[in-house]
């Protein structure tokens, strides 16, 4: 039994995707997706693609191979930066809901909660208790996983971004604006947003939208620094909306609030330049991932066909360092890591 060989089915859970039979994953067929995040995976190493997409859900059966339940164990891995991002997520979107409950929220209980996160979840990582829930309150961090120091200095500054995110955001216009709206032109977030763009599926996560008069307004926060990924980004996000609640796309104003280390609010309007730039990646990044398949009317997936980054640096911080000839390689010549990459969580 090959566990390179393996299929992805997006829609499905992992036991249903099936047994692993000489190489290939039974079951229906199903449409292959692209979302922003695949694309910037496959674009920074596609072996990277495979195990995420592939081998990882093939990991989830119960009688999966080692290396493919492996796999699956690092695909839960967080990087400190991405924990951050986290954490500063839930914080907001709690608060948010007591808003919509009419419960009266301030900026201490918000921060007692984020403390809360953190302490918890650091020490659900260091005792592994990841091993017996699959939340987000029981993070396996990346860090801990592979045995990786973390200095005191390092620690502040994880504390430091993600309280002043909290509290920049509870002392923002942005929150008062949501606040002061209206619960009934709060639009509701799906965990799985998807819709169509020339007919290829498509899915996006963002964190928050609301009707203002003839205008819906689309909010995505940021922990990290800003990339230059974010108009493709809001250009999807403004799509989907329009696309979900009929508004007409000019009419959609989406916004990236960075929340630290000074909050910054950008409001982004597509237009035909940005339409067209986003189409032309899409099409190019699809049709990458595609050609990397070994059988793409049925998502087969070989790991040989999806080859490894010529950037040993991203070796050193990869979820499956663990588990890729590679970046065992990058890992056993390196005596000084890379500092961890600050991620545009959002």
């Amino acid at each position: 039994m090959r566990t390179e060989e393996v299929s992805e089915r997006a829609d499905t859970p992992g036991p249903a995707l099936g047994k692993l039979n000489g190489g290939a994953v039974a079951g229906k067929d199903k449409e292959i997706s692209w979302s922003l995040t695949k694309a910037r995976l496959f674009q920074s190493c596609p072996r990277s693609f495979y195990y995420t997409y592939y081998l990882a859900k093939a990991g989830r059966d119960y009688d999966a191979p080692e290396e493919a339940r492996l796999t699956a164990e690092m695909k839960r891995l967080k990087g400190l930066d991405m924990w951050v991002g986290e954490v500063v997520h839930q914080v907001i979107q709690e608060t948010l809901e007591q808003v919509r409950n009419g419960e009266d929220v301030s900026k201490e209980g918000a921060l007692a909660e984020a403390k809360r996160l953190l302490s918890g979840g650091w020490r659900c990582s260091q005792s592994q208790e990841w091993r017996k829930f699959a939340d987000d309150e029981h993070p396996s961090l990346f860090n801990h996983y592979y045995k990786l120091p973390v200095n005191d200095e390092r620690i502040s500054l994880i504390k430091q971004k993600t309280y002043s995110s909290v509290e920049n955001f509870m002392d923002s216009d942005v929150f008062r604006r949501i606040a002061n709206t209206s619960t009934e032109l709060w639009l509701p977030v799906e965990k799985y947003a998807a819709f169509r763009l020339d007919g290829l599926l498509m899915y996006v996560k963002f964190d928050f939208a609301h009707k203002d008069g003839k205008q819906l307004v689309v909010y995505d926060w940021k922990t990290g620094k800003p990339s230059g990924e974010q108009e493709r980004q809001l250009t999807c996000y403004a799509l989907y909306t329009s696309d979900k609640w009929s508004v007409p796309l000019p009419n959609v104003k989406a916004c990236v609030v960075h929340l630290q280390p000074e909050i910054e609010c950008r409001e982004f309007v597509v237009d035909d330049t940005s339409l067209d730039d986003l189409r032309s990646y899409i099409m190019r990044t699809f049709s990458d991932m595609v050609e990397c398949l070994r059988n793409p009317a049925r998502d087969i997936a070989v790991m040989d066909d999806f080859g490894t980054t010529d950037d040993l640096k991203k070796c050193l911080w990869c979820n499956f360092r663990g588990v890729c000839e590679q970046g065992q390689v990058a890992c056993g010549v390196s005596d000084d890591p890379a500092p961890e990459e600050d991620s545009a969580y959002g």
